[in-house]
């Protein structure tokens, strides 16, 4: 029976070792396995950083475009009177263009031509030029750019 104990033990031992070695050296298919998922998860990897790039160009573009349209918008709105006619701008209209607005006379014209740049236009009440109710005949056909 000691024979045959031993060679119990000795197969035993030998199945240990060879699973102890088995489980040091993965066999050469996990090793590639394991480098392939390597590989592709720094592809994956790469690939989103590229996308990444890629949506922030497109949103920087959607951006610009918005701001682009809502420039428009508000030159179109600062551009026309409620009639459709182009408003008067205060930093670059002439005498004639003034006069032409409700109750500016040629002195009045000359007066705000001489006070110029103007930031807003209600700065023709804020400088004395005009009453507010002067100012509030004129207001919808008056700009300042």
């Amino acid at each position: 029976m000691n024979g045959k104990r031993q060679r119990n033990l000795l197969a035993v031992a030998t199945i240990l070792g060879m699973t102890a070695l088995t489980a040091c050296n993965p066999p050469a298919n996990d090793q590639h396995l394991q480098e392939q998922a390597a590989q592709a998860t720094e592809q994956a990897k790469q690939g989103s950083k590229e996308a990444l790039a890629d949506a922030q160009v497109v949103a920087k573009n959607a951006e610009q475009a918005v701001n682009d349209v809502a420039a428009g918008v508000k030159k179109g709105l600062d551009d026309k009177t409620p009639d459709g006619s182009a408003r008067v701008d205060l930093n670059s209209a002439s005498d004639a263009d003034l006069t032409a607005l409700p109750g500016i006379s040629v002195r009045k014209a000359r007066d705000i031509i001489d006070h110029r740049p103007y930031a807003s236009s209600h700065d023709l009440v804020k400088d004395g030029l005009l009453t507010e109710a002067q100012f509030e005949e004129i207001a919808p056909k008056v700009t300042v750019r």
